[in-house]
C-alpha cells in the first residue's frame, strides 16, 4: 500500500472514531454590553458597559467577558433567546462577579435550535444588578467580524 493511500485511510478512520469533530470549526461572537432600561423609571439609573466574547466549537459555547461601572453589584447574568430589541426567555445562566465591575464566564452546551438562534443573532447577554433586578446591561450576540 502506498503512503498516500494509507494516510487517506487513517484520516477517514480518525473522522469515524472522533465522530466527525476532527475538523470542527471554531466561530467567534461578541456582545457589547450597554445600559438597557427595562422600564421608563430605570432609564436614569442604569449605567455601565462591558464586552463578552463567545466561542462556539461544535456545540460547546465558551463565554468570557467583563463589565464595569454598574449602578450596583451584579446579582446574575444570563444568555437569553430573542431577536435584536426583543426580550426573551433565559436559556443559560452565567457565572458573574458579585460587584459593580468584574468578570462574566461560562461553558455551555447548546442545542441545535440554540446554535441556529446564535447564528441568526437571536441571543443576548443580560446582567442583572441589585438596584435593577430586571436587568441593567444587555448586549446582542453577533459574529465578531460584525464589529470589525
Amino acid at each position: 500500500m502506498k503512503f498516500g493511500q494509507l494516510f487517506t485511510q487513517l484520516s477517514l478512520l480518525g473522522i469515524l472514531v472522533l465522530g466527525g469533530n476532527a475538523f470542527a470549526q471554531t466561530e467567534v461572537y461578541r456582545a457589547r454590553l450597554s445600559p438597557m432600561p427595562t422600564t421608563p423609571q430605570t432609564k436614569a439609573e442604569i449605567i455601565g458597559g462591558g464586552e463578552v466574547i463567545l466561542t462556539l466549537e461544535g456545540s460547546t459555547l465558551t463565554v468570557n467577558g467583563n463589565f464595569k461601572g454598574m449602578s450596583s453589584a451584579a446579582t446574575a447574568a444570563h444568555i437569553h433567546s430573542g431577536p435584536p430589541a426583543q426580550p426573551g426567555p433565559v436559556i443559560h445562566t452565567l457565572i458573574i462577579s458579585d460587584s459593580n465591575s468584574g468578570e462574566i464566564s461560562g461553558v455551555l452546551e447548546l442545542t441545535p435550535d440554540q446554535i441556529t438562534e446564535l447564528k441568526a443573532n437571536s441571543l443576548y447577554v443580560q446582567v442583572h444588578s441589585a438596584s435593577n433586578p430586571s436587568g441593567e446591561l444587555r448586549g446582542w450576540v453577533f459574529t465578531r467580524s460584525h464589529f470589525n
